[in-house]
């Protein structure tokens, strides 16, 4: 691991336990919008037009344009193996998956991290969707849908017209991603 990666890695660890404990200001902004504020993001556009005009690849190295998803409700995860709250949030991922996949739902996790580690892990716990592989710039990405923090985990939530509906910071499980998702398909 670079310095450089370490560095952010602790960073975005202290930023998620300063946002989970409520003291992180950008966490009050992120919360208010996830809360029903969408339409004060100024940037939302831009925001889903760069989701939609990347491409990443998945472990095995084979690009994966995220538009190939466009028409379905997406819930875009960004992730690392070495994230201990990533790690607790993705079995209610595989299990919202199996539920509502062939209503039009897809999960797409974003890792930042090394292919081996991803794949390794993602059958470990049964990952049943897309996982795409990044290095750190991919940050760049979620920074555009308001992840000023560089935090880990970080979820942002698609309706089927790729308009950003919900994004969050920290964990999403069942009880709290579960209505939102039923109210877009």
């Amino acid at each position: 691991m670079t310095t450089s990666f370490r560095r952010r890695a602790v960073l975005a660890t202290a930023g998620l336990a300063a946002a989970g404990a409520g003291m992180a200001g950008g966490w009050f902004v992120l919360r208010r919008w996830r809360d029903g504020a969408a339409g004060d993001f100024q940037g939302m556009a831009e925001a889903s037009a760069a989701f939609f005009g990347t491409t990443l690849p998945d472990p095995a190295g084979t690009p994966q344009p995220f538009a190939q998803w466009k028409g379905q409700v997406i819930v875009a995860n960004f992730w690392a193996t070495w994230c201990v709250p990533c790690r607790e949030e993705m079995p209610h991922f595989v299990k919202m998956q199996d539920r509502y996949g062939k209503q039009g739902l897809t999960f797409v996790g974003i890792a930042i991290d090394r292919p081996e580690r991803v794949s390794r892990f993602a059958a470990e716990i049964g990952v049943n969707y897309p996982l795409l592989v990044g290095d750190m710039s991919v940050f760049e990405l979620a920074r555009k849908a308001g992840n000023l923090g560089d935090l880990l985990p970080y979820t942002v939530v698609f309706d089927r017209s790729g308009k950003i509906v919900a994004r969050r910071a920290g964990i999403y499980t069942e009880a709290s991603l579960s209505p939102i998702i039923e109210k877009l398909l």
